[in-house]
């Protein structure tokens, strides 16, 4: 949408202040013909999206909410109907498009200006405090887990790899150090993975970041993990062998709900996703990053704009994991340079270089 040349025309509601204040002063920012329907005796319920061109249209209905979980995490159900206006059928969408506009104009809603949405800003706190208080996670305190404008989510490739370039370059590394890693990985600890790989100390040392596979997280220096790798019980390494083998088996499009509970099974061995995440990293760094290091959990949270430990829990690494596999430098072909397409292949890990 911010991208959009064409005209955004938006009817918007905010029964119950639900609907986020950043919304309505993003799509004022960004130029869109935005009016909010009155809140009075009527609710403003529809979900209806209507593209059009001189000749056709593109209109989607169902129960999509414009959020990030109407279009990606819930269970929604919407309609396409597409057409030209010149046919017979466009009568249906033509009447639609008379009833749209019906809802914006000053007969059902009107232009929010400053004061309101300073007004607004304060409804919408109180409404999100008393629903704290009350233990109760509204559908827009969930949806602010994750910033959805930063950098990271919108770059494309060549955005993204000079920033790979740039963080470096300025703590003194080297992409090899991290192939060197990850390649005694795929050479060493090989998904699937099996339980007796915590008898082989050198396999403990590429799993647990010790010296000289320290990049990426050096995860064994917590003492209690260390021992769990070293002497068990065995119970434990075959719960860890069994998930990680389920989290590298995920193809994209990833199921979000399965991959959440592979991880808050690995949580039910007492440590957070500081560990865990650099197992996951070095079986398939194409899909998964670290947050073993706390200056990365810090950056990412500036960058985000949510706490550094949202990082730790399952919920929040895979909403992380969730926004880079929706960028476009996640997305984008191979590079044709030898080089940059060795990075390409691992490139959720290199998040390190960026953010350590």
């Amino acid at each position: 949408m911010e991208s959009f040349q064409g005209t955004i025309t938006a009817t918007v509601g905010t029964s119950f202040n639900h609907t986020h204040p950043d919304a309505i002063e993003w799509l004022t920012r960004i130029g869109a013909d935005l009016r909010v329907f009155h809140d009075g005796t009527e609710l403003f319920h529809p979900k209806v999206y209507l593209f059009t061109s001189d000749e056709g249209y593109a209109l989607f209905v169902g129960s999509s909410n414009l959020t990030y979980g109407g279009f990606y995490s819930n269970v929604e159900i919407n309609s396409l109907i597409e057409g030209e206006f010149a046919a017979e059928e466009s009568e249906d969408v033509c009447s639609l498009r008379k009833r749209l506009s019906e809802w914006h104009s000053p007969i059902y809603s009107f232009q929010p200006d400053k004061s309101w949405l300073a007004e607004y800003r304060k409804d919408y706190a109180r409404t999100a405090h008393a629903a704290i208080t009350q233990g109760i996670k509204t559908p827009a305190r969930s949806e602010e887990g994750i910033g959805t404008a930063s950098w990271l989510r919108n770059a494309d490739w060549t955005l993204y790899y000079e920033k790979v370039i740039a963080g470096l370059s300025q703590h003194g590394r080297t992409e090899q150090r991290y192939h060197d890693v990850l390649d005694a990985a795929v050479r060493s600890v090989p998904v699937p993975w099996m339980a007796d790989y915590f008898a082989d100390a050198e396999k403990r040392r590429i799993i647990g970041g010790m010296e000289p596979y320290g990049w990426l997280g050096h995860v064994a220096a917590a003492g209690r993990f260390r021992r769990l790798m070293a002497k068990g019980p065995e119970s434990d390494w075959v719960k860890i062998a069994n998930c990680i083998n389920t989290a590298s088996s995920l193809t994209c499009p990833i199921p979000w709900k399965k991959l959440q509970g592979t991880l808050e099974e690995l949580l039910g061995l007492g440590f957070t996703m500081k560990v865990w995440g650099r197992l996951l990293c070095i079986v398939r760094p194409d899909l998964y990053c670290t947050v073993a290091s706390v200056s990365v959990r810090k950056n990412l949270s500036r960058t985000l704009g949510v706490a550094p430990s949202l990082f730790e829990k399952p919920e929040g690494y895979v909403q992380l994991i969730r926004l880079v596999h929706e960028s476009p430098w996640f997305n984008s072909k191979p590079p044709s340079d030898r080089r940059e397409s060795t990075v390409w292949g691992r490139r959720v890990a290199f998040m390190d270089a960026i953010f350590y």
